[in-house]
Formats: structure tokens, sequence, C-alpha cells
């Protein structure tokens, strides 16, 4: 018994611990609702195991903190599974629809309170925990690396669950193993299994912080487009992609005389309307960027420099009239400047090219497109 009582203490420990953590990284970081989630799975983790712990100190609550456990059990999975879900941004009704009806019976058996409730109750508290981890497989089904490993780790755990909802079938009243042999199977993973799923949703969180962290170091603040940090990332596996890359320089007409009439506020509009246009009007793989100021740049892997021109005339003739509800604004045009990227040539050099390029475009009367 005392054995039982310092596993329990124990993993109402941990659990504590994985949650206050995931609590305190979500508040602080403003993080997704999946986290506060989790800390609400390990939460109630940790209390069903608190009440374990507590039917073995009173003995004459030992009934009611075996049910309460059992609902405790079912919502700290429920919770994970949740929040795996919501991550992913998938619907979580099968999620909720399990959990609804693991409740009920749960509720059923107690008010019945026949022999075999607390055999009952052990298989369905256990058959919900694997259907919650079963959810949370078929969640990350597809994904690689730290996902893959998550997933096999999951669906390692939800075996040892479903032996759990075995055992429990095994130890009912006149069954073939004992009560005691239920509780040393209970105690066996349970343990493990908690710090395991405790570290993996940290890591997650980590990695998921550490993503948010980068994407925001090579995004532009103003319009969310990639900065020059990101457009050197991007060149990077574009080239790794072994296609030629066509380097465009695209540069909004007259900027500081919308800044003049507008204020600062009016021209970061005007900005973030220009790279809202830009960006839809590229193809899949193309990537655009701001590198300062009212200067955007444009990669175009797998086009000829022929292709780039007659795409960019078509983009230059449609900015006029993506501005042209605004009753503000003169007549809004752009310049561009086209260089192509050589292979194993520094990204500078072609942005040299394509920047003389659309020098050029200003010097010829601006609104035009000029090959280097």
């Amino acid at each position: 018994m005392l054995s039982n009582l310092i596993i329990s203490s124990s993993i109402v420990v941990i659990s504590l611990l994985f949650g206050c953590a995931l609590l305190v990284v979500w508040w602080h970081y403003k993080l997704p609702r999946h986290v506060a989630l989790w800390a609400g799975s390990f939460t109630a983790a940790a209390l069903g195991h608190g009440l374990r712990t507590g039917s073995a100190l009173l003995p004459g609550q030992d009934v009611l903190f075996a049910m309460l456990a059992c609902h405790a059990s079912v919502s700290g999975f429920s919770l994970l599974a949740w929040g795996f879900r919501l991550r992913e941004q998938k619907t979580a009704r099968g999620v909720l629809a399990g959990w609804a009806l693991a409740t009920i019976i749960l509720i059923c058996a107690w008010v019945d309170h026949g022999v075999a409730w607390r055999a009952v109750s052990r298989f369905v508290t256990a058959a919900g925990d694997a259907y919650m981890v079963a959810w949370i497989v078929a969640t990350l089904w597809h994904k690689r690396g730290p996902g893959a490993i998550a997933r096999w780790a999951m669906a390692l755990f939800g075996v040892y669950i479903v032996g759990v909802a075995i055992a429990a079938g095994l130890a009912r009243p006149g069954g073939v193993i004992s009560n005691e042999a239920f509780i040393a199977v209970l105690s066996i993973g349970t343990p493990t299994g908690m710090i395991g799923t405790g570290v993996m949703t940290l890591l997650i969180v980590v990695a998921d912080i550490m993503k948010g962290l980068r994407t925001q170091a090579n995004s532009d603040a103003l319009t969310g487009l990639l900065n020059r940090r990101g457009i050197d990332e991007a060149i990077i596996q574009l080239r790794a992609c072994g296609q030629p890359v066509v380097v465009v320089i695209a540069d909004l007409d007259h900027f500081k005389d919308v800044n003049d009439r507008l204020g600062h506020a009016g021209g970061d509009d005007v900005l973030c309307r220009f790279a809202s246009h830009l960006l839809a009007s590229l193809q899949p793989g193309e990537v655009v960027a701001r590198t300062g100021g009212e200067e955007f740049v444009i990669l175009l892997p797998g086009c000829d420099v022929h292709g780039a021109l007659a795409r960019m005339e078509l983009l230059r003739i449609s900015v006029p009239a993506a501005f042209a509800s605004d009753s503000r604004l003169d007549r809004v045009t752009s310049s561009f400047g086209i260089a192509t990227l050589h292979t194993g040539e520094p990204l500078d050099a072609a942005l040299a090219r394509a920047d003389a390029a659309l020098y050029r475009s200003k010097r010829e009367g601006r609104d035009r497109v000029t090959m280097a």
C-alpha cells in the first residue's frame, strides 16, 4: 500500500508541474488555446491521482473518490486529445462525443452501484483513455520528424492503456486476477506514460515557440511578407530544387508624395495594400518580400526572363486599378527591374542588376518594366 501511495503522490506532483509549466508558458507567451487545454489535461491527471491517494488515506470516502478519479482520468485524456485536434485545426467533435459518452456511462455505473461497478468504471475509464489516445495518434498520423516520434510514443502508450482495460475486465468480481494485480498493472506504466506525455507536449510547445520566433525574425513587421533575411533563406530552398530563378525588384512610384499627403499611417496602408496585391499575383512556389521602404523583391523559380517580363507587365498594368477606389490617391503606379539569378551567383549580384534595371525604369519615366 505504501508503494502505491508513493507512486500516486509522485504522479500528482509530476502532473502538477507539467500543468503549471504549460499554463505559465501559455499565459506568458500568449500561445493558442490548445496549450491551455494541455495544461488542464495535466491538472485533471493530478486531480485524479490525488483522489486515488485520498481514497487510501480516507477509507470511508474511497467509493466517492474512486468514481471522481475515473472522471478526472477521462477528462485529462480528453483535454489532451482536444488540444492536439485544435493545434492541427481539426474538428474535435469525435473527442467531445467520446468524452460525453464515457461520462454518462460512468455516472450510470455509479448510480446503479452494482457489485461490479468498480470493474465497469475501471474498464470504461481505460477504454475512454485509449479512445482519446487513438484520436491523438490519428491526428499525428501524417506528421514527420518530431511529430512522427510523438505519434509512435502515444501509440505505445495507447497499447499499454488497452492492457489496463483488459486487466480491469479480468479483475472484476470472480475474475481471473485480483484487485492487487490490477493495481500493479496500473502502476507499471502510468508514471512513465505521464512523464513521457508531459515531456512530449512541452517539447511541442517549445518547438512551436521557436518556429514562431523564426517566422517573426524572417517577416516584415508591417506587411507580413518576408524580409531580407527571409528572402535569403528562401533562395537557398529554391536553389536546392535546381530550378532557374528570376529576380524582380518592384517599387512604388512617387511614394514620398503619398507619405506627404496621407502621413505615415496612410503611407503604411498603401504599402500593405500593394504587398497584398503582389502576393495575390504570385503562383505556387513563388516568393515576395519587402526589403525596405517601398521596395519589394519577387523570386520567380522555374521562369525564364521573357516569361517574367510578360507577367510583370500584366502586374504593372493591374496596379492602378488596385487603388482606383481610394479617392485620396492620384493614380498609383509601380516600376519593375528584372534580372536572372545565374547558377552559383550570389543573390546580391542579381539584386544589384535588377536594381539597376529598376532605376532605368525610374529614369525613363516610371510605370514600366525593364530587364537587366
